[in-house]
């Protein structure tokens, strides 16, 4: 692609001229044989462009004394073209004839008493002084979005500025459709660009249409129209000095036909150029609309100059233009937004907070908080290589979390081995318990699909533990403004968490609290295990086993181990004793059983001073 470079000229110290040209240049002294004129740029008879930069009488600059060249980003080729005098270097390296120098820009070449500096425009808008002094701007600048004052005025004279005469209604009505149709275009439609480029050159009958953007500081082009003129987007680059009025200004510039754009081959071959700006809403110029009106054009208003009206049509194309990024942004900040929720909720969840992000504000809610943990994770993992322990770990939760899904439940968080998840939140679930304890069900049956897959591998099967309670919690975003964790916060959590680590302790895998069992429906095999003291809850939680729906025998068991609680509960130690041996005789692999077991033995052969019927705890 042609590049743009800035070229100014110093005569003993004094700037003689700036000139914007398009690569490659050469420079050397005025050739009066051909008729060229001082500071004039030319076509090169070996191409590129010359740039006379000495009078015909300074013998110290050669006719032909250096030719510039592109050599990448931002850095030039210098070839020494004389046959008798060097170039010097700002840097001191002297370039004798007929060597090459490649250096980065900018360069200072010094020529006698003629000094001439190289550099690419840039978009900070410091370059903005003469030949194209003369540009015109609109009187104000364009707000970002618009800004609807004075159209009212606008609107009564605008007719007047085309023409003397009075415009033709169609036209109008033409206009204004083409710009309803880039103003109504999708945010998302990867044509949009390419729309508003074309609408550039019929709004404002153009022969060229572009919108730039600007990319880490510099201008690219991202659509250009006519789309069958792809050489000349690609050798006519868009003037640099033209937009960086437009950044400095915030206004829309246009530039009529005159003699100094001769000189400006980034503008040869043009007659009109018109630029508008593109605005964030912080009032930052991302982009331009970049029209263009050649001086050999098939158009009727070829040679016409470009009219206060044509500049106040393509500000409303900007406007457009500037209100389909704000979508375009939005739309991706909601996609993102929307990647982020689907590791946590359900898609139909994650189309609710789209719609009504305000459900993530925190609040106090009523929830069922599940805990699910794998068991004997760190002995299966000792002597296994951490990618083995990740794969494995990863299906497993992968497995648990479609189990929450499936149930409409929230993905709070993976701690380690271990999953958390909610219901009730962010939406309400009058059911959340029920929903909880039927995703928990369906947890502990896919466990035989796990050990089937990793049980030769692990060579011992596999097993969870998960516990859930119900109450009041604290609901928002509890990570921090950096890395967003929606979830729940308050004891009802805390208390969850110990009801996991209990299940440890009844050699059970599903335990829920009292207040989820209140909360809960019929249909749900329940065994009452008593209370329990937690570490750092003041209270003791009286915990219940959520049995297996298809075991047939779990109501046998459930009355027996009742009668035998209510024993040990009332002191009766001996009398709970007998029973619970009973119940290990007909049932030996009911963990509960063990479990009550052992702490009666211990009361009935060493009965305590004061006896607590709740259980303590050893640890977490």
């Amino acid at each position: 692609m042609a590049e743009n470079w800035l070229i100014r000229v110093y005569n003993d110290g004094t700037l003689a001229v700036l000139r914007e040209c398009i690569a490659p240049v050469e420079l050397g002294r005025q050739d009066q044989r051909i008729g060229e004129t001082l500071y004039q740029v030319s076509p090169a008879g070996n191409g590129g462009v010359r740039l006379a930069i000495a009078p015909t009488d300074d013998l110290k600059v050669s006719r032909r004394h250096a030719r510039l060249e592109g050599a990448g980003p931002n850095r030039a080729l210098v070839r020494n073209a004389s046959d008798t005098s060097s170039i010097t270097f700002d840097d001191g390296f002297v370039l004798r004839p007929g060597q090459t120098h490649e250096a980065e820009l900018p360069i200072v070449l010094r020529f006698g008493i003629r000094v001439v500096r190289v550099e690419r425009p840039t978009a900070s808008g410091e370059h903005l002084i003469e030949p194209l002094g003369n540009i015109r701007c609109l009187d104000e600048p364009v707000a970002a979005f618009g800004d609807d004052s004075g159209w009212a005025e606008a609107g009564t004279s605008t007719i007047a500025l085309a023409s003397s005469g009075p415009l033709d209604a169609r036209k109008v009505f033409d206009w204004l459709r083409t710009m309803i149709k880039v103003l109504q275009s999708a945010a998302s439609d990867s044509d949009f660009f390419h729309k508003t480029a074309r609408a550039v050159v019929e709004v404002a009958c153009l022969d060229v249409g572009r919108v730039l953007t600007r990319d880490s500081g510099d201008w690219k082009t991202v659509a250009f129209y006519p789309d069958h003129e792809a050489d000349y987007e690609q050798n006519n680059p868009p003037s640099r000095m033209i937009l960086n009025r437009v950044l400095a200004e915030k206004r829309v510039a246009w530039l009529d036909p005159h003699d100094d754009l001769r000189d400006c081959t980034s503008l040869s071959g043009v007659s009109s150029v018109v630029v508008a700006p593109v605005q964030s809403r912080s009032g930052e110029v991302i982009a331009v609309l970049y029209g263009e009106r050649k001086i050999k054009s098939m158009l009727a208003s070829a040679g016409r100059p470009v009219s206060k009206l044509d500049a106040m049509l393509m500000e409303v194309l900007a406007v457009g233009l500037s209100t389909g990024l704000a979508r375009v942004e939005q739309e991706r900040a909601a996609l993102a937004m929307q990647a982020q929720f689907e590791q946590f909720f359900t898609p139909e969840l994650t189309r609710v907070l789209a719609s009504q992000p305000k459900l993530l504000e925190g609040r106090d809610q009523e929830i069922s908080v599940l805990f699910g943990d794998i068991r004997g994770f760190s002995r299966i993992t000792r002597h296994q290589p951490p990618a083995f322990t990740v794969e494995w770990t990863q299906d497993v939760l992968s497995t648990l979390s479609e189990c929450v899904l499936d149930h409409q439940g929230v993905l709070v968080d993976y701690i380690g081995d271990e999953i958390m998840a909610m219901w009730g939140a962010p939406e309400a679930q009058p059911d959340h318990a029920g929903l909880a304890c039927r995703a928990a069900i369906d947890m502990i049956e896919s466990i035989n699909g796990l050990n089937a897959r990793w049980q030769d591998r692990l060579g011992e099967p596999m097993g969870i533990g998960i516990g859930i309670n119900s109450g009041i919690a604290r609901v928002g975003n509890t990570g921090s403004r950096r890395k967003f964790k929606y979830g729940p916060l308050g004891d009802t959590v805390n208390v969850a968490s110990r009801v996991q680590g209990a299940s440890k302790y009844f050699k059970s895998s599903l335990l829920i609290t009292k207040a989820t069992r209140d909360r809960l429906g019929p249909g749900f095999p329940l065994r009452r295990l008593g209370g329990v003291r937690m570490v750092n809850i003041s209270d003791p939680i009286e915990l219940f086993e959520l049995g297996d729906p298809e075991k047939t025998d779990q109501g046998e068991i459930n009355a027996i181990y009742e009668e035998a609680l209510c024993a040990y509960e009332a002191g009766e130690f001996r009398k709970a004793t007998g029973i619970l041996g009973r119940l290990v005789s007909s049932h030996g692999d009911d963990g509960p059983t063990f479990a009550l077991l052992a702490r009666t033995i211990s009361h009935y052969v060493e009965p305590p001073e004061k006896f607590d019927p709740a259980f303590r705890l050893p640890g977490k």
